[in-house]
């Protein structure tokens, strides 16, 4: 783990694979029991405490020792320099920490005019994109809005609220295929902390419609 991870002050990506091995057997530490997970202390290096606890995913059934984290949750809203990760494999409440540390370079983020725009989304009875009527997205308390993004610009579509339980929202391009540039997701929808975010690249194919992945494109509507 002597490889410095670069990152950059405010972001949440990248995404960062793991894998977590048993020096003794040469072999992937086996992560499959359920009761089993891995989180990772984020702390300024050479001191003590943590700044923030970064959870993960397994990133199959956990057999392979493989785990998966990003940066959500404000991670990296600290200032530019050196940080280490410790990482921590909870049995069952029985903790072992890896004795070896991860290490990051955080930099600063330039300053530019790229602007973040918050969304709060619901759902409700209203006319659906193409005709009829139904549950649709209400972004901001206007039922399912045409939208219109700007490139450099991050958009943060808030979910927590209960009534998007089982109404995930997604993205689609011109052809109908599911846009995933710049796109992340934290939690489950209808639940606290639920968001979906899409940073809008500045070069190539832009969204061209939002959608639920559950019930179709009538509860979304076209992107510019």
């Amino acid at each position: 783990m002597a490889e410095t991870i670069k990152v950059v002050q405010g972001d949440e990506l990248p995404q960062i694979v793991l894998t977590l091995t048993d020096d003794t057997a040469n072999s992937p530490l086996n992560l499959s029991l359920s009761s089993t997970s891995v989180f990772i202390r984020f702390k300024k290096r050479g001191t003590t405490t943590t700044l923030s606890t970064i959870s993960t995913t397994k990133s199959t059934d956990g057999s392979d020792g493989k785990v998966t984290f990003n940066f959500a949750g404000g991670v990296l809203d600290v200032d530019p320099g050196e940080y280490e990760g410790e990482i921590v494999v909870n049995y069952n409440g029985t903790l072992q920490t890896v004795y070896d540390l991860l290490k990051f370079r955080v930099r600063a983020k330039s300053t530019s005019t790229y602007s973040t725009i918050n969304y709060t989304v619901t759902v409700a009875t209203g006319n659906l994109y193409g005709g009829g009527s139904g549950n649709v997205f209400y972004i901001n308390g206007s039922g399912n809005p045409a939208l219109s993004f700007t490139r450099g610009n991050t958009y943060v579509f808030d979910q927590s609220n209960a009534t998007n339980t089982g109404h995930p929202i997604a993205f689609k391009d011109a052809v109908g295929t599911a846009y995933t540039t710049g796109v992340s997701t934290v939690g489950t929808p209808g639940q606290a902390g639920a968001k979906t975010t899409i940073v809008v690249p500045l070069t190539g194919a832009l969204p061209s419609q939002y959608y639920c992945t559950s019930h179709g494109n009538g509860m979304g509507n076209v992107i510019s």
